[in-house]
């Protein structure tokens, strides 16, 4: 008996003693909650802001393209004769109707004499059967003659005549052989290439020169085929080579695309202000659209989350969560086109931290 209540005894104070331990728990635990909501209710996020404004926003994009020469003539000879003088080499500056080469133009000259000489002989053989003619009209009323003499008289006055205007053509076209000996150039521009030399016989079709205007230029932009809506004559387009801009407009467009590539071919024409080289590449940006006042903010303030993109607006020392839609976007800024009101104050960075409601502490404030 004594040995049982004994172990009875140890049994009573062992139960005492987890109750004593599991009460100091319980109010360890029911301390440590109410510490953790008195943190929840007074945690403060540090955050900066920056206010929603007005901005034309403009949507651009960048394509490439290739420096053409719009006017780039293959100059051919248009006689048969041999090259006598060259006045150009390759590379040298050449103006309008500058002389570039001289081909032996002897044979078209003794043409031309030949023609000459072939009108006046037929102007005196004319003059001499009209006079004939006079006569014979006279005689014929003197019934000295027969009709048939007088017809025969006005037959060969008309022979002449046609003679006469053949010599004449002959005339002409040797003046044109011999005009075009000389080989002048039909633009102002540069000798891309001198494909003859002196002594060498040429005839109708012969490349002589192929020379490149350079003075205005023109650039060949490529769009691809989901930006063919997009591109209207006149769009502003910003032409880039280098540290180099030149500002033109879309002056025309090709109606068809291209076989393979599927891209749509503009041309913009400009002024070679910055020496450009036809053959050359350049980047192109362009102007799709404008929006004039539009409402902006950094693009770094939009959050996404579960409802959406959302940003957070502040309202005295708390946060609301706005659920917004954008539009275009422009060098870090997007436009917002519901949600958020021009001057609305929004959270910059700290954004991602932060929920509906939560309490913020301005750390620097932007514009």
């Amino acid at each position: 008996m004594n040995k049982l209540s004994k172990s009875n005894k140890c049994y009573h104070q062992f139960i005492l003693y987890c109750s004593a331990v599991l009460l100091v728990m319980m109010s360890s635990l029911v301390g440590l909650a109410a510490a953790t909501e008195e943190d929840t209710s007074t945690k403060v996020t540090p955050v900066t802001l920056v206010k929603a404004i007005q901005k034309t926003m403009v949507l651009t994009t960048n394509v490439r393209g290739d420096i053409e020469s719009p006017s780039a003539p293959h100059i051919a000879a248009k006689v048969s004769a041999e090259v006598v003088s060259m006045k150009v080499e390759e590379g040298m500056s050449v103006v309008e109707g500058q002389l570039l080469a001289e081909l032996d133009n002897e044979a078209f000259k003794i043409d031309e004499e030949s023609a000459s000489a072939d009108i006046q002989r037929m102007l005196v053989l004319i003059e001499n059967q009209q006079r004939i003619i006079k006569r014979n009209k006279e005689l014929i009323v003197k019934k000295m003659i027969s009709q048939s003499t007088v017809d025969n008289a006005v037959t060969a006055l008309k022979q002449f005549q046609a003679e006469l205007s053949s010599a004449r053509t002959k005339l002409k076209k040797a003046r044109y052989q011999l005009s075009h000996t000389r080989i002048t150039s039909p633009v102002a521009g540069v000798i891309q290439q001198r494909t003859v030399s002196k002594g060498d016989y040429v005839k109708p079709g012969t490349l002589l020169f192929h020379i490149v205007s350079t003075g205005k230029l023109r650039a060949r932009l490529y769009f691809p085929d989901i930006l063919v809506k997009s591109i209207d004559l006149g769009m502003r387009v910003t032409l880039i080579k280098g540290d180099k801009k030149v500002v033109g407009g879309v002056s025309s467009l090709r109606p068809m695309l291209e076989h393979g590539s599927r891209a749509l071919h503009a041309l913009v024409d400009f002024e070679n202000e910055g020496n450009w080289r036809p053959g050359s590449s350049i980047s192109a940006e362009v102007v799709l659209g404008e929006h004039a006042l539009a409402i902006v903010i950094p693009e770094r303030s939009l959050v996404r989350r579960p409802a959406g993109v959302v940003v957070y607006r502040l309202t005295g020392d708390k946060v609301s969560e706005q659920i917004v839609t954008v539009g275009m976007k422009q060098k870090g800024l997007i436009e917002v086109t519901s949600g958020v009101s021009v001057g609305d104050s929004i959270v910059l960075d700290g954004a991602a931290w932060l929920t509906d409601g939560a309490r913020v502490q301005i750390m620097d404030a932007a514009l």
